[in-house]
């Protein structure tokens, strides 16, 4: 990760290869940047392994890198691959499933009041 200024830049291949789900769980997750308003997580999962069902106190988006992945939200499951955007708000249930290895960022974005510890 090289910051300069105003500007982080981050190779998202080699994070990848830094951070691959080789623990117990099969899957792992590395925070590539924290502010008060905004998380980006790298999550690398094996096939076959899920996030089980829970709820993000934010919008989030979950945007698939390598590997392909089942999402779901409530009723409604859907497969997402590289080049896919999914976009869900604050409070809604969700799961993702690995289908194949693979990894994705999950963008997590609180407006005032909503991230927890907020006081406003």
């Amino acid at each position: 990760m090289a910051t300069q200024e105003n500007i982080t830049q981050i190779d998202l291949n080699a994070e990848i290869e830094r951070f691959p789900p080789d623990v117990p769980s099969g899957r792992r997750s590395e925070t590539l940047i924290k502010t008060p308003r905004l998380r980006v997580v790298l999550i690398t999962m094996r096939a076959g392994t899920e996030l089980h069902e829970h709820v993000a106190l934010g919008t989030i988006t979950v945007q698939p890198i390598r590997g392909r992945f089942a999402f779901t939200a409530g009723d409604d499951e859907r497969e997402i691959a590289a080049g896919t955007l999914i976009s869900v708000e604050s409070g809604v249930r969700h799961a993702v499933r690995a289908l194949e290895d693979g990894a994705f960022l999950l963008t997590i974005g609180w407006s005032g009041g909503d991230r927890p510890g907020d006081e406003s």
